[in-house]
């Protein structure tokens, strides 16, 4: 297994380990529900509450964590330059300090949350159970905004189509955008109203802008939780319903191979390993039992294979393929530029169908989507 999956960094960071303290924690307090169990209705209700409470105690943090600094600014301001900047330093890192750390509660707080609603417990059951890709650490590292380690999935490059230095300027610019919006925000109103508004320096105004960025980040935390939770509720299922259902033994061996191909295909086009894509392949790859590496990214092949299989098969990997390719919940323009070679004379039945699953999954309806992750051996 070692030799399919090659981590770069086979181990969890210490913030990574921060959060599986907290997830772990909050598990004591809490039961778990079966998955499936509420409606996409209910879903839907109970995330809002979810992300208003965790914007609420972002908010409240962020604005009790600025505050002593901008004040300290403020009380110090005809102080000699090296005492009041020396001061406003010393209390901006103590504060930052406080607010991250209360800040990761709250957003695995949040996490946490969510995945009660579909039983991480019975999604990790029969997924990953160990490693940086079970669903706790997955869970962790969306909760502290962590990157994703590299890994070789079985030869899989998934930045094959995309250049490094777009992602390594992506997010350097992505990091900046507080800073810069801060910045920008107080010099905009020192020009355009003054030192203060109704007698309150406008440099209170950062208690704003923080509240704002905090609400933002648990809003966004809360999606990708969502996103990455159901990416195991429903390759669960999927895999499920294709034991089940015997389709493994309608499968070809070829077709059983090309279905790790249909898959790492749509990892190429999504430019990431994103952990639902990681999670489908893996699925797959140990329901089928293979572990040969053979070129499963190479979309020529993909292409060929589709041409040359029968009819049925074809359009079983079709369906494998419009789900692998909507299960990190975006479309990218590769994969615009490649669905008309794929899809041929059904490029309007599965296009439809492949916007619909990602929509629902970008919306968080669950049962919506399971619904368009059928796999058969009919086109559409």
């Amino acid at each position: 297994m070692q030799q399919l999956y090659q981590i770069k960094n086979n181990k969890a960071s210490l913030l990574e380990k921060f959060g599986m303290y907290y997830l772990n924690f909050f598990k004591k307090f809490s039961k778990a529900n079966i998955v499936f169990t509420y409606t996409d209705e209910v879903i839907a209700k109970k995330v809002t509450t979810i992300n208003l409470v965790g914007i609420l105690l972002a908010s409240l943090v962020g604005a009790l964590c600025v505050y002593p600094t901008v004040w300290v600014d403020i009380y110090l301001a005809k102080a000699p330059f090296f005492i009041h900047y020396g001061w406003v330093g010393i209390v901006t890192v103590v504060s930052i300090a406080i607010e991250l750390y209360f800040l990761f509660i709250i957003a695995l707080r949040s996490v946490y949350k969510v995945s009660l609603l579909i039983n991480l417990n019975a999604s990790e059951s029969d997924l990953v159970h160990n490693g940086l890709f079970s669903i706790k650490n997955i869970l962790a590292r969306t909760a502290l905004e962590l990157p994703d380690p590299e890994m070789k999935l079985m030869g899989i490059d998934p930045f094959k189509r995309v250049s490094k230095k777009n992602l390594l300027l992506l997010s350097i610019i992505y990091k900046g955008k507080i800073f810069l919006t801060n910045i920008l925000s107080k010099y905009f109103l020192l020009y355009f109203v003054g030192n203060a508004i109704m007698g309150i320096s406008i440099l209170y105004f950062a208690i704003l802008v923080e509240c704002f960025w905090n609400s933002v980040v648990i809003i966004r935390v809360v999606k990708e939780a969502r996103l990455r939770l159901f990416g195991f509720a429903l390759a669960n299922q999927i895999g499920s319903n294709f034991i089940n259902d015997g389709m493994i033994e309608k499968l070809s061996p070829l077709t059983k191979k090309n279905c790790l191909r249909a898959i790492g295909n749509a990892v190429v086009m999504t430019q990431n390993y994103h952990p639902n894509m990681v999670i489908l392949f893996i699925k797959f790859q140990q329901m089928l039992k293979i572990t040969e590496v053979e070129q499963y990214d190479n979309w020529d092949m993909f292409v060929s294979a589709l041409q040359n299989a029968s009819e049925p098969e074809r359009y079983f990997l079709l369906d494998l393929f419009t789900v692998a390719a909507a299960f990190d919940g975006k479309l990218s323009t590769i994969e615009n530029n490649n669905w008309a070679q794929a899809y041929g004379i059904h490029a309007a039945l599965y296009t439809t169908r492949l916007h619909a699953l990602t929509k629902y999954l970008q919306s968080g309806k669950l049962h919506a989507a399971l619904a368009e992750c059928k796999l058969n051996f009919t086109a559409g």
